[in-house]
């Protein structure tokens, strides 16, 4: 049965109404703008001149407090590309971002409540993120229970991806009975649990199911898949540790899933530096069994943060799979406004291609931040793909080095 996500949220609401009598408290006005230019030669042809375009974003937000119990939040966001209309007349890029709820031990009981649409932010964004570094972002329609927060601390949430079927205003003849068994809805149900296991290591654990029902076939929904995930911190003094493994299973469109992710990374620091080796293995599906799903679905990661920022992967890699191996090092020099960071991967199908090929090829980035003032940072980024024998029949007969560049804005309010 589907939760009924928008009988939560009007309840929640008419709560909240019936305390806006009362004197208000903690006024807070926040906001982002992030504009960036960006250098677009990411198509392995030297021959076509690269594209160029700027975007966007700009989020305002306002948050209050109804006594102790109630917090209220609303951002706005627009995003937009240059060029694209003028403010006065092009409104279709404006929209609500978050616009939430949060109620703090209803009943007495110590459990929290969100409702409304919100971002979600776990762990390390591999499995569930905002995905900042797009130009729209993330967010989430639906309800959040947090038990226990200072102590249990486990959240429990149900969200709707999309629903097709528009609220009936007027219950008419013909708007009965749905032609469906059941309104064909996306949800997405879970659990995210905190866990500090030392002072120095702590273990996140991770489950959602998602439901897509939507019939692929009579009597068969288009989506039933279970992800189980888990992400372990350890901290060592100058040596760190993150160690992620996802399962995933259910059924796609009929057909029984299986398929993981194991992400292996070590950090040591010294001085002003830090060096990072790590790899990521997403399992991929085999060409020589196409009735065996086992392609590892990203889901609602920010997969910018892993996978190369050129955002080749994993969309490139065509259900083979992603083996993803890296060397990072990071430059912080002492009493600088300036930090740099450079990213070297090799990327490799985990599932050969009919044709034998498994190697996508090479990517380095190169990125320098400079911290403007406090709250603003502008940075400037640029990388370089040096295409191996799968990416090159990927993109045949292109097959030259592909380049990308950007340069960023980051101001906060």
């Amino acid at each position: 049965m589907k939760t009924s996500i928008s009988f939560i949220v009007l309840l929640c609401l008419l709560i909240s109404t019936n305390a806006l009598p009362q004197n208000l408290s903690n006024w807070k006005l926040n906001g982002q703008v992030q504009l960036r230019s960006e250098f677009d030669g990411r198509d392995f042809s030297n021959k076509t001149y690269p594209r160029t375009f700027a975007t966007i974003r700009t989020r305002v937000g306002l948050e209050t407090s109804v006594s102790e119990k109630i917090q209220f939040f609303v951002q706005m966001q627009d995003s937009r590309s240059f060029g694209q209309g003028t403010p006065t007349t092009f409104l279709s890029n404006l929209d609500l971002h978050q616009g939430f709820i949060k109620l703090f031990n209803p009943f007495d009981l110590d459990f929290e409540v969100q409702a409304g649409r919100f971002q979600m932010i776990y762990s390390t964004e591999r499995f569930i993120g905002a995905s900042n570094w797009s130009h729209i972002g993330r967010s989430f329609d639906g309800v959040k229970f947090t038990i226990a927060p200072k102590n249990f601390n486990l959240d429990l949430f149900a969200l709707t991806i999309n629903d097709s079927q528009n609220p009936i205003s007027n219950p008419t003849v013909g708007a009965y009975p749905h032609p469906a068994k059941e309104t064909p809805s996306f949800s997405l149900y879970g659990f995210f649990k905190r866990n500090d296991l030392t002072e120095k290591s702590k273990l996140d654990l991770l489950a959602y199911y998602e439901v897509d029902r939507k019939d692929a076939k009579p009597d068969t929904n288009e989506i039933n898949r279970f992800t189980v995930a888990a992400s372990y911190f350890g901290n060592y003094g100058d040596f760190s540790t993150i160690v992620e493994a996802a399962y995933q299973f259910g059924k796609i469109a009929g057909v029984d899933l299986g398929a993981y992710l194991i992400s292996v990374q070590g950090a040591y620091k010294t001085g002003i530096t830090t060096f990072t080796a790590g790899a990521d293995i997403l399992s991929g599906n085999d060409p020589k069994d196409p009735k065996k799903l086992s392609s590892y679905n990203v889901g609602y990661g920010t997969n910018h943060k892993f996978y190369g920022y050129m955002d080749y992967f994993p969309i490139n890699a065509g259900g083979l799979g992603v083996n993803n191996f890296y060397l990072k090092a990071n430059f912080n020099p002492n009493d600088s406004k300036f930090s740099f960071a450079l990213d070297l991967h090799h990327f490799m199908s985990n599932q050969k291609a009919l044709s034998g090929k498994n190697v996508f090829g090479q990517e380095i980035d190169l990125t320098v931040l400079y911290k403007f003032i406090q709250g603003t940072s502008i940075t400037w980024g640029a990388s370089v793909f040096l295409p191996g024998d799968l990416m090159k029949a990927i993109y045949s007969p292109r097959e030259d080095l592909a380049y990308w560049s950007y340069v960023m804005i980051t101001a906060n309010l």
